[in-house]
């Protein structure tokens, strides 16, 4: 791909952001898009051209179209938000997305999912396994891939649990009074991975795929995150309830078509 072409990132938060700033390490054009006016300007310090554009199931605000004129790729990485008694329609909001796209010629799409879209009880998955999601996000997330793989020349990116220096599950689940299954292995991936996995698919061209995101390194849950609070100076956490869940993501294809060597490993 010639590193003049433009990419478009929706989303340029935690993951969007230090993405973008590594595209333009590589010499590729950057567009950024945020919800928010203040955050406009700090896109703009890092020489990512700033978009306003918000995103409901009912239209899309904003600088949609100036965003995706003469775009080569892009990345939707705008996870749902489903929590509580959220009414929001998030597979709606990734086919306006998908259909703006498709009317101003944006083929090439990377779209950030989940392990959500498989079950808790699915065992050991890899990139043959069937989708069978147990929750309202994996439903919504599975359903909103299949809407933009059929609208778009898509690559689907279901990344685990995302870990970096200042976001780890340990620091939530250390406060709480029970957590569940100690003995269930851990599908995380660490967020230098992440941007380096997106960017190799968009060096290499890798379209029309689906990858799994996940480290290849499972520990069970109890041996990992309490080795991590005593590493953290953090109380350790009160594992009850040893059921049946067992998900465990792997995925060689990252390293074999991707031909990708994992950056942190072992988390």
């Amino acid at each position: 791909m010639n590193q003049k072409n433009k990419i478009g990132i929706i989303g340029c938060g935690w993951l969007g952001l230090p993405l973008a700033k590594l595209l333009i390490e590589k010499n590729y054009s950057v567009k950024g898009s945020s919800t928010s006016k203040e955050k406009l300007k700090e896109l703009e310090s890092f020489k990512i051209a700033p978009y306003l554009i918000e995103i409901t199931d009912k239209e899309i605000k904003g600088e949609i179209i100036l965003f995706l004129k003469n775009l080569d790729v892009l990345v939707i990485n705008i996870p749902p938000n489903m929590r509580g008694d959220s009414k929001i329609d998030y597979s709606r909001k990734i086919e306006l997305l998908a259909i703006q796209a498709k009317e101003q010629s944006v083929n090439k799409i990377i779209f950030v999912s989940s392990t959500s879209v498989y079950g808790s009880n699915q065992g050991k998955i890899d990139f043959s396994t069937e989708p069978n999601p147990t929750s309202k996000n994996g439903f919504e997330i599975l359903k909103s891939e299949k809407i933009i793989s059929k609208k778009n020349k898509c690559t689907v990116i279901r990344f685990g649990g995302l870990i970096g220096k200042s976001r780890h599950p340990v620091y939530s689940l250390s406060k709480k009074k029970e957590v569940l299954n100690p003995k269930a292995p851990i599908n995380l991936i660490h967020l230098k991975d992440c941007i380096q996995i997106i960017y190799t698919i968009i060096k290499m061209e890798a379209w029309g795929k689906t990858y799994l995101g996940v480290s290849p390194y499972h520990p069970s849950k109890i041996d990992y995150y309490n080795n991590k609070c005593e590493e953290l100076g953090l109380k350790k956490i009160n594992f009850i309830n040893n059921n049946s869940i067992n998900k465990e993501v792997t995925d060689s294809k990252i390293q074999t078509e991707l031909n990708y060597t994992f950056i942190q490993p072992q988390l």
